[in-house]
């Protein structure tokens, strides 16, 4: 017979043996909450009345530590309690004692297990909520909590209580499937990290075997309610000081919605598992027998690849030897482990040896995947009649332009993932042409490999001039192909593809920021060109010239720095390095602090007549070249194969003047790497007849 008590009395009942876990929640959320609070009160008090801050920046600084995104002792205290509520509650489970005495009175299984499941959650939640609304009314008595302020600590609050129920799911889940409360929390790391320890391992092979493989940061997962929880957070700083932006990303609600939606699936999956729960589980390492193969199958498989990597990546011996080791010995531990831990018996380690041939045969096919490559992740390329457009990145041509994107909501960008994602080259034969050569080479050297590191290894056996390239195909059906690829640019195909793509202002638009349509403002502050109050120029010599212009001047200078940016040729570049660059510093106001940036607006080349001369007409000293006139001597330094070096001083006026038309700065050299060489074995110090002028690094032409 089955109890018809109410479902309020069996939780009222279960709660009565969870009074511990509850006094810790209010008590931990009180010191998380309310008394932080109180302390950044008497904190930003003081700031404010000692005009160090402003008031929007104190708000800003309240309601993100305490009540927001920032708010860590919270976002802790929720984690803990997620951990702690699943292990106490569902402890019943574990012990033969209480399993007898629960499985003997009146009460369903799925009714103890429901009140149980929920109080796990209100323990957590309810004191959370209380804690972060007492906090909240501290701040806004006080002034530091504004109604935007508050809204953006609701969402905060629903972000974190949708992460807590989804992990607090996951444990609970973990607790049904197992029957000791150790292997609990191995069966919990398992549920809510094994997708993303997979997806990391079968990437992590792609970067060792694939040589053209294309890597970039897509920032977090959706593998794991512990990497949602982080995209959910993830705000970018995109709140500002204005509290009328204080706000999350669109995407976190949607996410929200759908860890709830899927905690509830689990939950509905871990009811059902109570009522096939064998009695007699309790004290066993699992629940089920019949789910020993398959998660002795899932855990085996990510332990073999793990050690397949482990081995070659501290080794500089044969990798697929090394590889083979790691495998085999993750396969054979595993099994030993996972057995043991299955029956509590060190005999057991050999048993049950069909589930572990099938997860060696995926190991196995997984490793020969990669290493064999039978889709041609490598060596492949779409047909070139189905490209719509496409982008080429090379990390070899204006280098050290602009290096990452400063963009006004905190997100960071690196350069290569913005072209990528804006280049939009019609001339997709040459392009095409590029990437034909990198499968090529691809095809040639993937198996070529004496370590872990496919490209270096490669490289041992081929010319230096093979240069690395991304390419991004834009299929018509949506798709998009991309990839790093290796090309030699001796190849004059290869030489001619680049210089075609190069004279196009597609490629020079994207590539040259000062090009783009967001140049007129993302980089140069939050009002535009008009918040630009100073120009700085460096020409090389640890000297940097700068001068107050006003915004005409400015404006003035970036469009002659653009005109002529845009008039460079692929064949002037590899001829002639920057002598030197222009940028200016810029603020952006995160609320709390302020933050500068040294923005490069453009680097500046020898024919760049018309810049040159309007910094000489502003104030700044810019010279078009090295004169041999002004030259007292030149050191001349040269270095072995061993580091060690030769100085040799040079006087003779003929010897400078025969230097000096092959001389480049050492600073901007690199600047057009892939396609500009210098010599790398001898530096050439640059002594002035002025002794007020600094020497100078320059190298020397090919």
């Amino acid at each position: 017979m089955t109890s018809k008590r109410s479902f309020t009395n069996t939780v009222k009942e279960d709660l009565k043996r969870r009074i511990w876990p509850l006094a810790l929640s209010i008590v931990g959320f009180f010191f998380a909450l309310p008394v932080l609070a109180l302390i950044k009160v008497q904190d930003h008090i003081s700031s404010y009345e000692a005009l160090r801050d402003t008031l929007p920046q104190l708000q800003y600084s309240f309601v993100r530590f305490t009540i927001g995104s920032e708010s860590g002792f919270a976002l802790c205290g929720l984690m803990i309690m997620a951990v702690l509520n699943a292990m106490h509650g569902m402890k019943y489970l574990h012990s033969r004692q209480e399993a007898d005495f629960y499985g003997s009175i009146p009460v369903m299984r799925t009714s103890k297990f429901s009140a149980a499941y929920l109080n796990g959650i209100l323990i957590g939640v309810i004191p959370y909520i209380v804690m972060l609304l007492f906090a909240a009314a501290l701040g806004a008595s006080n002034g530091l909590v504004t109604a935007a302020g508050f809204l953006y600590g609701m969402q905060t609050m629903l972000i974190y209580i949708s992460s807590y129920i989804l992990i607090y799911t996951f444990i609970v889940l973990a607790a049904v499937l197992t029957g000791h409360g150790a292997v609990t929390v191995a069966a919990a790391g398992v549920l809510m990290f094994g997708l993303e320890i997979y997806a990391e391992l079968l990437d992590s092979y792609g970067g060792m075997f694939f040589i053209s493989k294309y890597s970039s940061f897509d920032g977090y997962t959706y593998l794991s309610p512990v990497t949602l929880l982080l995209r959910m957070i993830d705000t970018n700083d995109s709140i500002n000081i204005n509290p009328s932006q204080y706000r999350y990303p669109a995407q976190s609600f949607v996410i929200v919605v759908i860890s709830l939606i899927v905690a509830a699936a689990l939950f509905m999956l871990t009811r059902l598992l109570i009522k096939l729960r064998p009695a007699e589980a309790a004290g066993r390492a699992m629940a089920f027998e019949a789910s020993k193969p398959f998660i002795k199958v899932f855990i085996m498989i990510p332990t073999a690849l793990a050690f397949g990597l482990f081995f070659p990546s501290i080794s500089d011996s044969v990798t697929y030897g090394w590889m083979i080791f790691g495998l085999i010995v993750g396969i054979i531990l595993s099994q030993a482990v996972i057995e043991i831990i299955y029956e509590f018996d060190f005999k057991a380690c050999v048993k049950h040896l069909p589930s572990t041939a099938v997860a060696a045969v995926i190991v196995a096919l997984t490793a020969c995947f990669f290493v064999l490559d039978p889709t041609g992740y490598d060596t492949k390329l779409p047909a070139e009649g189905s490209i719509e457009s496409s982008a080429l990145y090379v990390p070899g041509i204006n280098s050290d332009g602009y290096d990452y994107r400063y963009s006004y909501d905190g997100n960071t960008e690196s350069e290569e993932e913005r072209i990528m994602r804006d280049m939009r080259l019609t001339d997709t034969e040459s392009v095409y042409t590029l990437a034909k050569s990198g499968t090529e080479f691809a095809k040639a050297n993937r198996m070529r490999r004496k370590s872990h590191d496919a490209v270096y290894d490669a490289f041992d056996t081929v010319s230096s001039s093979y240069t690395e390239i991304s390419v991004n195909l834009r299929l018509r059906s949506g798709r998009q192909f991309k990839r790093t690829y290796y090309v030699d640019l001796n190849d004059s195909a290869n030489l001619d593809a680049l210089r075609r793509i190069y004279d196009t202002d597609a490629y020079k638009n994207a590539e040259y920021y000062i090009l783009s349509d967001a140049s007129a403002y993302g980089p140069y502050g939050t009002d535009g060109i008009d918040s630009i109050q100073k120009i700085s120029y460096e020409s090389g010599n640890y000297e940097t010239r700068d001068h107050e212009l006003s915004s005409s001047e400015v404006q003035s200078l970036i469009d002659t720095v653009r005109n002529e940016t845009r008039a460079l040729s692929f064949d002037y570049l590899r001829n002639e390095a920057p002598i030197g660059y222009i940028y200016t510093e810029t603020e952006v106001d995160h609320g709390s602090y302020r933050e500068s940036y040294s923005v490069n607006i453009g680097y500046v080349y020898p024919s760049f007549e018309k810049t040159i001369a309007l910094l000489n007409e502003y104030g700044i000293e810019a010279k078009a070249e090295l004169y041999p006139d002004d030259i007292d001597h030149i050191i001349k330094v040269k270095f072995d194969d061993e580091g060690e070096h030769i100085s040799e001083q040079i006087e003779s006026g003929d010897e400078i003047k025969k230097l000096v038309p092959n001389l480049v700065k050492s600073n901007f050299s690199s600047q057009n790497y892939a396609i500009f060489k210098v010599a790398e074995d001898s530096n050439y110090e640059v002594y002035y007849r002025d002794s007020h002028m600094p020497s100078e690094i320059y190298v020397l032409k090919e």
